[in-house]
């Protein structure tokens, strides 16, 4: 199939074909150094034979910001998305907040988002992000699980800079769509960011295989399931305490990053 790479035969979904000896290659084996390319060799001894100067182009990095980017300018196999694990680190903060939350008197209440007070509090758009239920250690549990598995694996496609584009701004429509759905209830969770994150995921690689309380599914049919199963509880009322605007609207934000990432880099190896 010319999806699998040639050395290690892993399927992808945006296969790089060397430019130099034609065959197909996955992310790993993509540079020619990495399947001791024989038309890369070929190719410079043509140069030093013929005299010619040959430049080719190197992924470049923001020195003075310290943010990671794809080369400004080029849409080709040169622009390679860097990862700094930014994802981990939101683990490590959300975990850090949550003890915070456990024995600081008031902390949660100041940081969580009321829509009552959000312009008063404008921060809350963003710091409601950080915080879990006390009461339920499986709210911070499950969703730093599901961080932990999908949250470095898009990192790693789309550059830690993407990356924290799809996560806060999935986070930052939730919570405006949950304002607007339920403009009288405190909201605090990753959730809506996170379901921004496997959405875009869904995008890039809609076959990749998760599993389910042990069941294997493709990640696609998982977020169907749970995009309509949010959308159902939406409809009904369901008074469970779960914010499923705040799903919805972040797995929104998540189709679109993955879709307009897609389009403007579909030339990347993934």
């Amino acid at each position: 199939m010319a999806n699998l790479c040639s050395i290690c035969g892993k399927k992808e979904m945006l296969p790089y074909k060397c430019k130099f000896c034609g065959w197909i290659y996955c992310s790993e084996h993509r540079l020619p150094e990495n399947h001791d390319c024989i038309g890369l060799e070929k190719f410079k001894e043509h140069s030093r034979e013929s005299g010619k100067i040959v430049y080719q182009p190197e992924p470049t990095k923001n020195k003075q910001m310290g943010l990671p980017f794809f080369q400004k300018g080029v849409k080709s196999q040169y622009a390679i998305p860097i990862s700094r694990n930014y994802s981990l680190y939101i683990i490590m903060a959300c975990i850090f907040i949550y003890f915070l939350q456990l024995f600081i008197r008031g902390f949660t209440e100041f940081f969580y988002l009321d829509p009552i007070h959000v312009l008063i509090r404008p921060w809350t758009i963003v710091t409601y992000m950080f915080l879990h239920s006390t009461h339920r250690i499986s709210h911070i549990f499950f969703n730093m699980m599901v961080l932990f598995f999908f949250g470095p694996t898009l990192e790693r496609k789309i550059g830690s800079r993407n990356f924290l584009i799809v996560y806060f701004g999935a986070g930052i429509l939730s919570a405006f769509g949950q304002i607007v759905f339920s403009p009288f209830n405190p909201m605090l969770g990753a959730s809506g960011a996170i379901f921004g994150v496997l959405a875009a995921l869904t995008i890039l690689d809609p076959n990749m295989r998760v599993y389910v309380y042990f069941i294997p599914m493709k990640i696609i049919h998982v977020l169907v399931l749970f995009a309509l199963l949010d959308l159902y509880l939406l409809l009904i009322g369901s008074n469970d305490n779960i914010a499923h605007a705040a799903h919805l609207f972040g797995l929104l934000f998540g189709l679109y990053m993955g879709v307009k990432l897609k389009k403007e880099y579909s030339v990347l190896t993934w």
